[in-house]
């Protein structure tokens, strides 16, 4: 169920909140969220983060990406709203690496304390994303950043190579497009996102869903409870003052081809901004 207002996340985020404090089943999907897995996140943030820089690692999930940031040589304070997911986590802290259990959406933070703010996908996952944003941006120094990554669940390059993947043979992408009807279904309604975002409307529209927490849905963003797109975010910084430094960077040819050409279609959010 789709809707385009938050008046409703008070009690989905609290529903979200208990998910990912108990799913043992979930913890066990980020297990494989890896140094090589996050290896793309960590080298977008270390590219745009100036030398010594203080960052907040929102939405850290096993803390693995703080970890990498802090070898990185960066002062590094890892967040996530699990307690469950943090657990092992906390074994690695040191003088320049400590992890918070908080919610984004009420970052215990004081105002300008960090020079650079990111993410990865976590942005998807937040009921009401002005109120997350508008905590990035209360905490981030003045000159500083917030990078932001993620999947650009509006992108019609998604369902289109879900049903190139169900086409061929292969399966396809859980909740999203498990058959080849599906996926040209949400093809063509990311067409229409896309088109009405891109050219219809100047200020962001966040549109919501309802997320599914069971078990057996785990898996392809069934969690999400934000349809992410790059451009309500582009629309949301610049309305608040901020200058877009990259509204997408690409990681490999296909990836840099399509970020350079068309960032608003580019199937990962890969997005630095800064006040």
């Amino acid at each position: 169920m789709e809707t385009s207002m938050s008046e409703t996340s008070s009690p989905i985020r609290q529903r979200m909140r208990e998910f990912y404090e108990t799913s043992e089943t979930y913890k066990n999907l980020l297990a494989a969220h890896d140094e090589t897995y996050l290896r793309h996140y960590v080298e977008l943030v270390t590219r745009y983060a100036p030398p010594r820089s203080k960052i907040l690692d929102l939405g850290c999930g096993n803390g693995i990406s703080a970890r990498l940031l802090n070898q990185a040589d960066f002062d590094v304070v890892g967040t996530d709203i699990s307690p469950l997911f943090l657990k092992e986590a906390q074994d690695w802290e040191n003088s320049r690496l400590r992890y918070r259990v908080c919610d984004v959406m009420e970052l215990p933070f004081e105002s300008e304390s960090f020079n650079v703010i990111c993410s990865n996908e976590l942005v998807e996952h937040l009921p009401d994303v002005e109120t997350a944003l508008t905590e990035m941006m209360r905490v981030v120094c003045k000159g500083g950043r917030i990078v932001i990554s993620g999947p650009n669940l509006c992108s019609p390059l998604i369902p289109l190579l879900d049903w190139l993947s169900l086409m061929s043979g292969k399966s396809g992408r859980p909740v999203w497009g498990e058959t080849k009807r599906q996926a040209l279904q949400q093809f063509a309604r990311n067409c229409r996102l896309y088109l009405k975002k891109r050219f219809l409307t100047k200020t962001p529209h966040f549109i919501y869903r309802e997320p599914d927490l069971q078990a057996d849905a785990i898996g392809g963003d069934a969690d999400s409870a934000y349809y992410a797109s790059p451009i309500d975010l582009v629309q949301f910084f610049r309305l608040n003052g901020f200058t877009i430094i990259k509204k997408a960077v690409g990681f490999g040819i296909k990836g840099r081809i399509i970020a350079g050409t068309s960032p608003y279609l580019s199937p990962y959010i890969t997005m630095v901004v800064e006040k």
